[in-house]
C-alpha cells in the first residue's frame, strides 16, 4: 500500500480493495471497516505506520539532579543501626526448659 499525506492527520492510502482518506485525529477511514466493528483496517495501519516513520521523537535531554547519588543497595539492620548512631541490639531468645517446662534456661543447667 502506497501512502501519500494530505495533511497531519489526513492521509490517502492506495491498494488493498480500494483506494481510502484517512483521518488519524478523529479515526476515520473511507472503508466503513472501523465504524462498525472498531477494529483498525488494513489502510489505517499504513497511515499510522508512515506517520510514525515521518516524525521521528527523540527523548529528551535528561539532567541529572544535584547533590549526591542515591545507593540502589538494601542496606541490613547492623548498617542502618550504625548509621544512626546506635549500638545494635541482639535479639535475646526466651529459653524454656525441656525437662521442666520453666523459662530462663536450658536442660543442662536444669538443677531438677
Amino acid at each position: 500500500m502506497t501512502v501519500q499525506t494530505i495533511d497531519v492527520w489526513q492521509f490517502f492510502v492506495k491498494g488493498g480493495k480500494m483506494d481510502c482518506v484517512v483521518d488519524l485525529e478523529h479515526g476515520k477511514c473511507d472503508c466503513v471497516v472501523y465504524a462498525v466493528e472498531k477494529i483498525h483496517c488494513s489502510h489505517v495501519i499504513a497511515a499510522g505506520t508512515s506517520a510514525a516513520e515521518e516524525r521521528t521523537c527523540f527523548p529528551l535531554d535528561v539532567k541529572r539532579g544535584p547533590g549526591r547519588l542515591k545507593k540502589s543497595r538494601w542496606q541490613s539492620w547492623l548498617e542502618l543501626s550504625k548509621m544512626r548512631g546506635r549500638k545494635p541490639q541482639k535479639q535475646h531468645k526466651v529459653y524454656r526448659c525441656s525437662k521442666c517446662k520453666e523459662i530462663g534456661h536450658k536442660k543442662p543447667q536444669c538443677e531438677k
